[in-house]
């Protein structure tokens, strides 16, 4: 319980002020035990900050699989838009999606590896989620025949250039640009 106590801490330490700033006793404070008692569940700030990297991968990657569900009944448009609503959902109104950002922008030096590898594998995961529907939406003629890398690389890049703007841009701001690159991405791609 204390362990997974002091990653949650840790994530959400590490989400606000960064890797750099947060010591072992903002840890150790936020958890609500001695400095010392870290030392019972982890060796070092590089074994919570692991830890914490682990299980922002695992959360995110579980709500890709778990939240993001259709019917056979909604068109591929409609899928589509789940699958980026959610993503983008997650990754601006959440702490794990914070994290993931001020990580991914603004590495440790001495994580950088590890780091890339968990940006990797969330990408493999979206990728995995939404390549079957564009398959599907170009088999029913409702996508334009790309092949699969094209669509999955302006996917992917309309939402890294959305998580960068929301550092610059308010919430109205950000959900009006999401809207708009929605509305161009699908009518870039729609066979209609």
């Amino acid at each position: 319980m204390t362990q997974d106590r002091i990653i949650q801490i840790s994530i959400d330490l590490f989400a606000d002020s960064g890797y750099q700033n947060t010591s072992l006793s903002d840890i150790a404070e936020g958890v609500g035990i001695k400095k010392p008692s870290l030392y019972n569940h982890f060796d070092s700030k590089e074994a919570i900050f692991l830890a914490a990297l682990e299980e922002v991968k695992n959360r995110v990657v579980q709500v890709i699989h778990q939240e993001i569900t259709y019917s056979d009944k909604e068109t591929t448009e409609q899928k589509l838009q789940q699958i980026f609503d959610k993503y983008t959902e997650l990754m601006t109104d959440s702490t794990e999606g914070q994290l993931f950002k001020r990580l991914t922008f603004f590495p440790p030096e001495e994580f950088a590896e590890e780091i890339k590898q968990v940006f990797l594998r969330v990408e493999e995961e979206i990728t995995a989620t939404i390549t079957p529907v564009l398959e599907e939406g170009m088999n029913k003629n409702h996508i334009r025949p790309w092949k699969i890398g094209t669509l999955l690389t302006a996917f992917h890049t309309m939402m890294d250039g959305l998580f960068l703007e929301e550092h610059y841009y308010g919430k109205n701001v950000l959900s009006e640009r999401k809207k708009a690159s929605w509305e161009v991405f699908w009518s870039g791609i729609s066979a209609t």
